[in-house]
């Protein structure tokens, strides 16, 4: 039974600079019934600790990695500290990675932070690499213990892992193994079911689409200090289709927030403005901010929508997550493919 299996998560980070914030995710995790492991299991430095530590790592079901102010002692023949080399080794091994990053690294107390350039600077390269995949950014050991909890119960109904269940209540092989093929036959028939319906699209010759021109209203508001007022200048900015999509579709690759959708449209929107336009701001102005504004953006994505570039996300989120989600469709992503690869340099017929 589902709620009866319990997670083994590790929990990596330096270790006397968090010790209230490793506190707080380890009660995090063990109020959600789950089983925490780390490096209070490994009291000596040396390389029989590494084979152990690697052994906990492969025997857990989840990996949390906590940056603060330090990177930590370097003490592998590699020149990185046993956090980075933990998190690189759960990241090779596919093991579902939660990360979590100080949020204001500039107000975390001078003693626990790092004193060297070069400790300084591998910490920021680290905090680089994890912040490469999704992570969550905290501000306290409070804060953090909150986000642990909503972050692990989004990666166990995403990701559910093997786990461990009392030997009283645990399926037999025969059965966990129907069920998982079972739960793949449901995620074939569901994807079956969403080409088939993908497939039912209206004829889109007809509308506008590809290298056809819109215009789309802009408004810049910008800050006159001598007025000490918000002012604000339109524009009718001009682009193709093609244009703002190929902007738009890397986002969605891997789905995204219609907020985070629209924000990155504003930002293409920007780069189309002409330098006539950007004379009408006055040069004194200060915290200038580009808005495009709401049913602007609809027309937009129900456009996509219309040509069957992208939809509504599917992926099963928190009970707490209330965003919409947008993605591309397989006909979207052969386009983007199409839009973003390398062309051949154009050849005279005399070549």
């Amino acid at each position: 039974m589902v709620e009866e299996k319990r997670y083994q998560v590790f929990v990596s980070s330096t270790y006397t600079d968090l010790t209230k914030e490793r506190a707080a995710v380890i009660q995090s995790i063990l109020r959600m019934d789950h089983l925490p492991a780390g490096m209070e299991m490994f009291p000596s430095a040396d390389d029989d600790q590494w084979e152990l530590i690697k052994q906990v790592i492969d025997q857990s079901d989840y990996y949390v990695v906590v940056v603060a102010g330090r990177y930590g002692s370097i003490i592998d023949a590699d020149g990185i500290s046993y956090t980075e080399k933990e998190y690189d080794y759960a990241v090779e091994s596919g093991i579902p990675v939660l990360g979590f990053v100080h949020k204001d690294p500039g107000s975390i107390p001078d003693s626990h932070t790092e004193h060297k350039e070069d400790a300084r600077e591998l910490l920021e390269l680290f905090r680089e690499k994890v912040k490469s995949r999704p992570v969550n950014f905290f501000g306290s050991p409070e804060e953090l213990g909150g986000l642990v909890v909503t972050s692990l119960i989004q990666a166990t109904r995403r990701k559910p892992r093997v786990g461990w269940i009392r030997g009283d209540k645990a399926m037999t092989v025969e059965t966990e193994k129907e069920i998982l093929d079972l739960r793949k036959e449901l995620d074939a028939a569901r994807t079956a079911q969403a080409e088939a319906e993908r497939s039912l699209v209206e004829d889109t010759t007809k509308l506008a689409q590809g290298e056809d021109e819109i215009s789309i209203p802009l408004r810049v508001k910008y800050f006159l200090p001598r007025g000490r007022k918000w002012e604000y200048v339109s524009f009718n900015v001009k682009l193709t289709w093609d244009e703002i999509f190929g902007s738009i579709g890397a986002l969605l690759i891997d789905e995204a927030t219609v907020e985070q959708v629209k924000d990155r449209c504003d930002d293409e929107l920007v780069k189309h403005l002409t330098d006539a336009d950007l004379d009408e701001i006055p040069e004194e102005s200060q915290s200038s901010e580009s808005i495009l504004e709401r049913a602007d953006w609809e027309t937009v994505e129900f456009q996509l929508r219309a040509l069957g570039l992208i939809d509504s996300g599917v992926k099963k989120r928190g009970v707490q997550d209330d965003n919409k989600y947008l993605k591309l469709t397989s006909k979207g992503l052969r386009h983007l493919a199409i839009l973003r690869a390398i062309k051949r340099p154009e050849t005279s017929p005399t070549e």
